[in-house]
């Protein structure tokens, strides 16, 4: 018997590493795709807020003179000022073990009763993390890792790149046509798949290679961040002094960070002699993810120090988050990075499907008498991985809509919602033919993203803005191809019985 050929072992190792990690690869691809658009996902699950242009310095106002009323004695106060993508005022006060939050109109200052959702912000927690905390981003790393190394050898295996491109042949065999599908979407999305993986290890280095800051930093995860990112506050002295206005110092802190580009501001020990006021700059302009900054002794509005300039090794690792998080280029980059993570998603469900539809017409098997119940379970799992989560999203989705805004832990409901239904779809996909388990999913899915902007004009009536109708209609436009690609596949899966038939 010949020994198998250096391609041939690629293969073997691409075809079983997509499988078993695909199952965590889909669902972290597609919550990531969609944490894209966070702020406009959490803009859309918070309706109470609504688009009111305000300039820096009303905004600022406004924050000041709530902050003023209800933060006396706290000693940190921050404002989240607004922008073109959150266009509310957010307003924090507290201590390090407690804060409150609260959300002010721009213009008015009233405080709006925002429904508790952890809005779009849940969909990037997820993608990095699992909702699972440190396991969680253990495993999103080890997944990261396999994911790098099946790309490269995905790319040793189709040798023939440049051909598969321009290979397509929708109405060829099942087998032919799914492997062409997921040769044309891979080497399409290739530079894309390459950048978002390799930026995605890159960032979560200290996750699986915490030698370094547990030798030089005791241990402490924000240790190296203290070498790069100059703190200028300064300690409390308990002597009591009145804050003065900070509209001065944030007019000469827009001349160093640029007019509109200030995000946030901070205050420590407000009320203190020694009160600081640190202003932060916005990231989304710029590819490297660095906030300069500038601190202002809040008495006497000396400027204490400022952070322009970065360390060039930093700013080269924080050049890669910036890749990964897409802060930059505005709305152009945001929907490339958008439409290439749909594309990657569905090269990595097309090949959990060309798994088994290679797998049923030639049976590999590796599992003795237990291999067609364990196929049985290859094909249950790949539905709710990938028609489930996409249906257990919209469900997330609706829950924040349909759930009352006055219900306790509701946030906690919306992230319960999500994994109830993604559960049921295992069990769903495990009580039904593999076909129809494919079609209700792909269809239930569509219809969930489809009916979306119904759900969210009758759990939300008023005038849509520009951010919602976006969510909206994005939803509107994905549920329509889920449904098509429902009535694709069940087409297939009738043509296959009737082949068996005859």
């Amino acid at each position: 018997m010949k020994a198998p050929t250096f391609t041939q072992s690629m293969s073997w190792l691409h075809t079983w590493s997509g499988l078993l990690f695909g199952w965590l690869l889909v669902p972290i691809f597609f919550t990531g795709t969609l944490a894209v658009f966070e702020p406009e996902i959490s803009h859309w699950m918070r309706p109470e807020i609504r688009h009111a242009p305000a300039e820096p310095a009303r905004a600022l106002a406004v924050a000041e003179a709530r902050l003023r009323q209800v933060g006396e004695g706290a000693p940190i106060w921050r404002v989240q000022m607004p922008s073109s993508r959150q266009p509310a005022v957010g307003i924090v006060w507290g201590n390090r073990e407690q804060t409150r939050e609260e959300v002010l109109h721009p213009l008015s200052g009233e405080v709006l009763p925002v429904r508790a959702t952890e809005g779009g912000h849940f969909f990037t927690h997820f993608h990095a993390e699992l909702d699972a905390g440190k396991v969680g981003r253990a495993i999103v790393c080890l997944v990261g890792l396999v994911m790098l190394a099946a790309l490269i050898n995905g790319i040793v295996v189709h040798k023939k790149i440049f051909q598969d491109f321009f290979t397509f042949r929708p109405q060829s065999s099942a087998q032919r046509s799914w492997l062409d599908a997921h040769n044309v979407l891979g080497v399409l999305g290739l530079p894309f798949l390459l950048l978002i993986t390799y930026t995605g290890v890159v960032i979560l280095v200290d996750s699986y290679l915490p030698a370094a800051t547990y030798h030089f930093y005791d241990g402490k995860a924000g240790g190296p961040r203290g070498d790069v990112v100059r703190s200028f506050e300064r300690r409390p002295a308990g002597v009591a002094a009145p804050l003065p206005s900070l509209a001065p110092l944030l007019q000469e802190a827009e001349t160093v960070l640029g007019a509109g580009h200030v995000g946030w501001i901070g205050i420590r020990a407000p009320g203190d002699r020694e009160a600081t006021v640190q202003f932060m700059r916005h990231l989304d302009d710029r590819l490297g993810a660095v906030a300069d900054h500038i601190t202002f002794a809040a008495v006497s509005g000396w400027e204490l120090g400022r952070q322009t300039e970065w360390n060039p090794v930093a700013y080269a690792f924080r050049t890669q988050v910036g890749l990964h998080l897409v802060h930059f280029g505005g709305y152009p980059a945001q929907w490339l990075y958008f439409l290439s993570g749909v594309a990657g998603t569905a090269m990595m469900a097309v090949g959990l499907v060309l798994f088994t539809i290679k797998r049923r017409k030639r049976p590999g098997h590796e599992f003795g008498a237990a291999t067609a119940r364990v196929y049985g379970a290859i094909e249950s799992l790949n539905v709710a991985t990938v028609a489930g989560v996409m249906l257990a999203s919209a469900a997330f989705l609706w829950a924040n809509r349909l759930l009352p805004a006055d219900l306790a832990e509701r946030a906690a409901w919306e992230v319960g919602a999500f994994f109830a239904v993604w559960a049921l779809t295992l069990v769903h996909a495990g009580l039904r033919a593999p076909g129809a388990a494919w079609r209700g999913q792909l269809y239930a899915a569509g219809l969930a993203w489809a009916l979306l902007p119904l759900c969210d004009v009758a759990g939300a009536p008023g005038l849509l803005d520009a951010m919602r109708l976006g969510v909206d209609l994005t939803a509107l436009v994905g549920g329509l191809a889920l449904v098509y690609l429902g009535w694709r596949v069940s087409r297939r899966f009738a043509a296959a019985a009737a082949k068996e038939a005859a």
